[in-house]
């Protein structure tokens, strides 16, 4: 008999197509798991509770796919025959070509949508390469069983085994985040060790420049815009370095330090992140800022801070860590903020909207070219301010910044020149003029403050219809449904129509929507469904704001 009609031949051939199946999946799969550690800071506990609130993705059909087809296939009771061999393969082939081609256009689309990509850091490399290597390593046991798993039949004792042995191989790709988990925390005293050399260098480098001055800005939100802001207007006058991007936890903190700070640079202006009570300490046992910057204090990550009080002793962590010359730049506007201003060991810099801080904002308008506003000083001065710059948040952190830079010996009207010139950050109130309609761009966060803001904005746009395109907001913790529902009320005022993105994710937008009264909206399972609900709706001459965009690891 040819050996191509020899049912142990093709028999032979679905078995190693079942071993390949996982070894192409495999490096997919686990780089999409290796995505989320990292977004989730490289924390075990983290990372198993998304994976927890994510148990139904992990279970999906597609991904379980091959997995059930390959034992259906090989139970079926069908003669042991060469044409059931062939069968077989052609089967098994099919459903681990499906599931491949299916899980490959889920990761691709999720890596373009992907706010903050994988990056393949040194830590990232290693993690990847040893759990790859860890994973493939199963596949020695199927080889022992391979010439059992050709010659037996339905009734061999050996062939559960073997069957069960092939299917738990098959189904490893599911799995590859345990195994990530498991070298990570393999691999832990390893990367402390590293974390704490490059720490160690980073303060080094600091300590050998007494003459710099180092500014940390911290905030629940809007630090990120006061650092590029405050960059712009000290860069008028003086050569400085300011963390890139939304670059604030310890190790990309130094390896800014360590790679980019010069002998040339006179001040250093840092954005300090925190997730966790302790973080903004352990930045600012790094950098020890002579001034800090604290612009708001609000409802945050209190899935891992548990409560606002959590927030504000944690954020408070960079002004009790500035020494007795320092001064505490303070928004007083917040009153969590206002109420501790006692507290500081320092000198005290209030500002805010409200004419009772030292630096302060009045005559506030908008126009065809931005905002307009003067800025009040301490001693009197009144410096007129232009800015591409929207909503009252950004007008919040212009003036924050200009009273810092102006402490700093920043002349006023260099501080408002570096401010005309700004543009938006992406993805950030970015005003964007579209072929048929205005786009307003808030799509990189949200919360009760921004999102407030924003609607203002829209409020404030003339011309066509007012559109908004929003996920609602997330990470408030327990009071995340009930911020959602007042913040659909307010939208309900200012919007003409409304699209939904999640079907899940939206109730409570879905019931603060119907106890307005306002029936003008549609729900989208995703971002791309909502833009074809989009592209049927708009009309010249409308403006349309996405207000946030939920992270990569949400997805309902």
């Amino acid at each position: 008999m040819p050996v191509f009609l020899d049912h142990v031949f093709w028999h032979g051939i679905t078995v190693l197509l079942a071993i390949l199946f996982p070894l192409i999946y495999l490096p997919i799969r686990l780089k999409h798991d290796l995505h989320m550690l990292q977004q989730n800071y490289y924390r075990n506990e983290r990372y198993l509770r998304w994976r927890r609130e994510h148990r139904r993705q992990e279970r999906n059909v597609i991904a379980w796919l091959p997995v059930v087809l390959i034992a259906a296939i090989f139970m079926w009771p069908a003669p042991y025959t060469s044409k059931w061999s062939i069968a077989q393969t052609v089967l098994c082939m099919l459903a681990m070509l499906t599931n491949m081609g299916l899980g490959n256009i889920e990761y691709q689309r999720s890596r373009r949508s992907a706010k903050k990509p994988l990056v393949m850091t040194a830590r990232a490399k290693r993690l990847y390469i040893i759990a790859l290597g860890l994973i493939i390593s199963a596949i020695l046991p199927i080889y022992l069983f391979i010439k059992e798993i050709l010659s037996v039949t339905l009734s061999s004792p050996l062939f559960l085994l073997s069957l069960l042995l092939l299917l738990s191989f098959v189904a490893l790709p599911l799995y590859s985040g345990y195994y990530l988990l498991f070298v990570n925390r393999l691999l832990q005293p390893l990367e402390q060790s590293i974390g704490r050399k490059y720490l160690q260098e980073g303060k080094q480098i600091l300590a050998s420049r007494p003459d710099l001055i180092c500014v940390g800005i911290t905030g629940s939100y809007g630090k990120t815009s006061c650092k590029m802001i405050l960059d712009a207007m000290l860069s008028e006058k003086f050569i400085t370095l300011a963390t890139p991007g939304s670059v604030n936890m310890p190790l990309g903190v130094t390896r800014i330090i360590r790679e980019q700070l010069k002998p040339i640079h006179e001040i250093f202006i840092c954005e300090m992140g925190a997730r966790q009570s302790g973080d903004i300490k352990e930045l600012c046992d790094l950098v020890q800022p002579q001034m800090g910057i604290l612009t708001a204090i609000g409802p945050q990550h209190l899935e891992t801070f548990g409560s606002l009080q959590a927030v504000a002793e944690t954020k408070y962590e960079l002004i009790m860590s500035l020494p007795p010359q320092g001064t505490a730049v303070l928004n007083l506007d917040q009153e969590l903020i206002a109420a501790r201003e006692h507290q500081a060991p320092c000198a005290v810099i209030g500002y805010g909207l409200k004419q009772t801080s030292h630096y302060h904002a009045k005559d506030i308008r908008y126009d065809a070219q931005g905002l307009h506003f003067t800025l009040v000083t301490p001693a009197g001065e009144r410096q007129p301010m232009r800015s591409l710059l929207l909503g009252r948040h950004n007008i919040s952190n212009i003036v924050g910044a200009a009273a810092a830079a102006h402490t700093l010996g920043l002349p006023l009207p260099l501080a408002a020149r570096a401010v005309s010139y700004l543009k938006p950050l992406p993805h950030r109130l970015q005003l964007i003029q579209g072929h048929n309609y205005i786009v307003i761009d808030d799509a990189f966060s949200s919360n009760p403050v921004g999102a407030a803001s924003a609607l203002e904005v829209l409020s404030q746009m003339s011309g066509g219809r007012k559109i908004m395109v929003t996920p609602g907001m997330v990470e408030l913790g327990s009071e995340q449904y009930e911020l959602n529902r007042a913040f659909a009320r307010e939208a309900a005022k200012v919007c003409d129509y409304i699209i939904l993105v999640g079907k899940k994710h939206s109730l409570p937008l879905q019931e603060g929507l119907k106890e307005a009264g306002y029936h003008d909206y549609a729900v989208a399972k995703d971002l791309d469904e909502a833009r074809t609900l989009l592209t049927a709706q708009a009309r010249s001459g409308d403006t349309v704001l996405f207000e946030n965009d939920l992270p990569d690891t949400y997805n309902e």
